[in-house]
């Protein structure tokens, strides 16, 4: 029986203002690079703007590929301030300091809404965030970036997709972040979709997920003065949460307090759903282009992987676990890239755990299984067996044969003669 989530109206949006991009990074979902075929015009993305303030979105952040490269982000970015929406944005920071001016301006505005975060990504120490994102220099510019943030007093985020790469450089990252005065950091698990198909030797695998919690909550015990938190494929339903949330996971929000909207006008749950696939997206729910956003967002059997969340078909160790009806199988992009389907994550620590101690169990049964086999070879040294039988029984024989027996022996042996 499918568990149902009645929505109300969408609190929280990532909209993509457009795809083109001016970095190659080795996770890209989406294979940022080109223009999406579609994009909106300025006039239709500010009609987008007033849809998503009339339906009631408080939050919107503005991503890309790289919105710095959408030509009038600032105009977007205004109206959506005007009409009372929190604005932040998510950047590669490699333009930051071209656009601090117009930054500055939107933190001046006075409007029922506001410019909240200026987040950029920052995916290791320079050497590896170089090579991650394949732009050198490109560290650099983010530095430069923070401190023109900091210095016209604009709240501050760094994002990180947690590789094996920079696994190892977390705590130098933490202290290069609070030497940067940056405000928050958001640490997140990759995705293995995109052009990370290419690199699954960066992937650090549902074993890193617990890693990654752990440092988390280690970071915010010690009270450093930087917010570190996870994103929301991080922290199912475990004794950690407490530590890494800021309160207890609900399941994934796509098409239930979330939405995303593509450059093209695609309305999903989630931009990090199947973000690569330019056509026959099984996520995309209608286009802008020809529909209104709340007709899609009302609309009957839409989300449903999700609104109408059907426990039978969970599989894996979500078919068995006594969260599944509260975590509906965690963040579905992350179970989606991971299996195939949204009812099957690996990307949990109790399914790693529990996957870790079958595995000690196997090993233990292994050990149990060689030790009797030990024990059976160490009683066989201390008690061999006896290469005879127990009782030598005589041979009956008649007592004519045993003359003829012993007239051959006393040829053979005495010839005849007797001591």
């Amino acid at each position: 029986m499918a568990i149902t989530v009645k929505p109300g109206r969408p609190s929280h949006c990532v909209w993509e203002l457009t795809l083109k991009c001016n970095m190659r990074c080795k996770h890209c979902g989406s294979y940022a690079g080109k223009d999406r075929v579609g994009e909106m015009t300025l006039e239709q993305l500010l009609d987008v703007a007033d849809q998503l303030a009339d339906i009631g979105v408080k939050r919107i952040t503005l991503s890309g590929g790289e919105p710095l490269l959408r030509e009038n982000w600032d105009q977007i970015a205004q109206r959506l301030i005007e009409r009372g929406v929190r604005v932040g944005m998510i950047s590669n920071g490699y333009f930051m300091t071209d656009n601090i001016d117009k930054l500055v301006r939107l933190k001046a505005l006075k409007a029922p809404g506001c410019l909240e975060v200026v987040a950029m990504s920052v995916d290791g120490l320079r050497e590896t965030h170089d090579d991650f994102r394949r732009v050198p220099g490109s560290w650099d510019r983010i530095k430069a970036g923070y401190k023109a943030l900091h210095e016209a007093g604009i709240y501050t985020a760094a994002i990180t997709s947690v590789s094996n790469n920079n696994i190892k450089e977390l705590d130098e990252m933490l202290k290069m972040f609070m030497s940067w005065k940056v405000n928050a950091w958001q640490l997140q698990t990759l995705f293995g979709g995109g052009r990370m198909r290419e690199f699954p030797e960066l992937m650090p695998g549902p074993a890193g997920v617990e890693t990654v919690a752990r440092f988390i909550a280690q970071t915010r015990l010690n009270r450093y003065p930087i917010l570190v938190f996870p994103a929301d494929c991080l922290g199912f339903c475990t004794e950690l949460d407490p530590f890494i949330l800021e309160g207890p996971w609900q399941g994934c929000q796509a098409g239930i307090t979330a939405l995303g909207i593509e450059a093209n006008g695609n309305v999903k749950g989630c931009l990090s759903l199947c973000p690569e696939l330019q056509e026959n997206n099984p996520f995309v729910e209608g286009n802008l282009h020809e529909e209104k956003l709340i007709d899609i967002w009302n609309k009957p059997g839409a989300f449903a992987y999700n609104r109408e969340f059907e426990p039978s078909k969970a599989e894996g160790f979500c078919a068995t676990c006594r969260h599944l009806e509260r975590c509906r199988c965690g963040c579905s992009a992350q179970a989606y890239f991971a299996t195939g389907t949204v009812n099957n994550n690996p990307y949990c620590m109790l399914a790693e755990r529990d996957r870790k101690a079958k595995e000690l169990r196997a090993q233990a049964e292994e050990l149990r299984c060689k030790a009797a086999s030990l024990e059976k070879q160490a009683r066989q040294v201390l008690h061999p067996e006896r290469p005879y039988p127990q009782r030598i029984v005589r041979n009956r024989v008649t007592p004519g044969r045993r003359a003829s027996v012993a007239s051959i022996l006393n040829s053979r042996f005495f010839n005849g003669k007797r001591s």
